[in-house]
């Protein structure tokens, strides 16, 4: 089981990556996470649950990204 710390990091470098796409949908996508994030927060009371659903958001943002490759 990952530590809250290991996935932090990879919601870091998840973010860092699709930040830098040039794919409009992407970035339309990822300002809709950038705004549940607060909401991750408020309603899961554990930081590890939202650092959870946190990396689920972005996993299918990627995979948004890969199938417009």
């Amino acid at each position: 089981m990952a530590t809250f710390a290991e996935l932090t990091a990879t919601v870091g470098r998840m973010e860092a990556r699709l930040g830098q796409s040039e794919n409009r949908e992407v970035q339309t996508l990822l300002a809709h996470y950038r705004q549940l994030l607060p909401r991750f927060n408020q309603n899961l009371a554990d930081p590890r649950d939202a650092a959870l659903a946190a990396s689920a958001a972005l996993m299918l943002i990627q995979g948004v990204a890969q199938a417009k490759k």
